[in-house]
């Protein structure tokens, strides 16, 4: 369990030229019994409290080859490029955020585990102004694992703003991943990727979670390709992006997230993709949120398995508005071009030429206004949760009330 913590900064600056990016991200690992591979990375954070702060960084994966008589466990914690602004002491830290390494990993053994996670390119402003860019290629790549059980959870948080009374930008380009999975009794993908949550009082906020330039397209959509052979298949992806929120200020954000082209050949195939995409409340500001094809697909892409004999159950919301004494704008746009379905595998770069442009493109999905009293909130199971961001929603929305009451006195005045 290495432990790296690099180039972080509270107060003070830290100009590029640090070589971040020595080392391997491949990692192979063989063990008849476990093999657990979960890099954890927490890299440009920009936290401004009454000062401004700004950070960049590349994540890594800190490949080993490991060969275990019991198991192998591979657990590296990188905390790098961190900036901190304190009380008019600005802070920034700017790391490499081109040139890293794409991750690769291959595991063999009775169980195989593969959760790394990233989290990048969040920024928490207050009475500051803060900056972030994270570049995710180095725990973004290819994975192989051959067990008897075979799990991949990826867990991806960044481009996340909170910002009173300040500026904010976060950059946060998606990357792709190629996974192969051959167990014996079940296969399950489940990656979790929370990118583009915006929430702004009395200040501005942009961020930006958009695919990479060549990345794989599957009908003009970003696609990772996800094939399974083990008698149960299960591919649940979760998306949540371009959540915004706006109190007398500006948020914005922009996303497009990431379909999985499935290819399993089990005898139970599940593939269950959630996503929430779109979703903007403006309380006296401006909320803009931006999903581009979160609506293009009636179901999965990809081979979803024979009739009957599986569950195929994919769960969009996309275009959600609520304004009070402000302007909300949630789009779900389709995508600009139109090619053919590809015919390699979506780990294959899509061709340089430039395709046409689309002649009759669908409707983009309508936008939901929602009133003002909304029904109540669903039992989650979690109260105590629940109470808590309650109670912080209540404090943030207090303190924007009044700040905002102030400032308007001292326009009349």
């Amino acid at each position: 369990m290495p432990i790296t913590a690099l180039a972080n900064e509270i107060g003070s600056s830290l100009l590029p030229g640090q070589n971040a990016l020595t080392g391997t991200n491949t990692t192979t690992q063989k063990s008849p019994l476990l093999n657990l591979d979960a890099p954890i990375n927490l890299c440009s954070l920009s936290i401004g409290l009454f000062a401004n702060a700004a950070s960049s960084c590349s994540t890594t994966s800190v490949g080993l080859d490991q060969l275990g008589s019991i198991g192998t466990i591979n657990i590296p914690i990188t905390a790098q490029y961190n900036a901190i602004g304190l009380f008019g002491m600005a802070a920034k830290s700017l790391g490499l955020t081109t040139g890293q390494a794409p991750a690769s990993t291959t595991q063999n053994g009775a169980i195989n585990v593969y959760a790394p996670v990233s989290l990048c390119a969040i920024n928490v402003g207050l009475v500051g102004d803060t900056a972030s860019d994270c570049n995710l290629q180095g725990t973004n790549g290819t994975l192989t694992q051959t067990g008897v059980i075979d799990a991949a959870v990826p867990v991806t948080v960044c481009d996340i703003i909170v910002e009173i009374d300040g500026n904010s930008t976060s950059n946060c380009p998606q990357y792709p991943d190629t996974v192969t999975q051959k167990g014996q009794l079940a296969d399950a993908y489940a990656p979790i990727t929370a990118c583009g949550v915006v929430a702004v009082v009395y200040g501005t906020g942009h961020g930006m979670c958009m695919p990479v330039a060549g990345f794989p397209l599957v009908n003009d959509l970003p696609t990772n390709n996800v094939s399974q052979s083990a008698p149960i298949d299960g591919v649940l992806p979760i998306n949540a992006c371009s959540i915004v929120v706006a109190v007398a200020g500006t948020a914005s954000n922009q996303c497009e997230p990431t379909h999985l082209a499935t290819n399993p050949t089990g005898s139970v195939p599940v593939n269950v993709p959630v996503t929430v995409c779109a979703v903007t409340a403006a309380l006296d500001g401006n909320a803009s949120g931006t999903c581009t094809g979160a609506g293009t697909q009636v179901g999965p892409i990809g081979t979803p398995g024979s009739p009957g004999t599986g569950v195929t159950l994919p769960i969009t919301i996309c275009g959600i508005e609520v304004a009070l004494g402000g302007t909300s704008v949630a789009s779900c746009p389709q995508p600009t071009v139109s090619t053919s379905p590809a015919s390699t595998p979506p780990s294959t770069a899509p061709s340089t030429t430039a395709p046409a442009k689309t002649t009759a493109a669908a409707a983009a999905p309508t936008a939901v206004h929602t009133a003002a009293a909304s029904a109540p909130l669903a039992l989650t199971g979690a109260p105590l949760l629940v109470e808590l961001l309650i109670g912080a929603a209540a404090v943030i929305l207090g303190l924007a009330i009044s700040r905002l009451s102030r400032r308007r006195g001292a326009h009349q005045a």
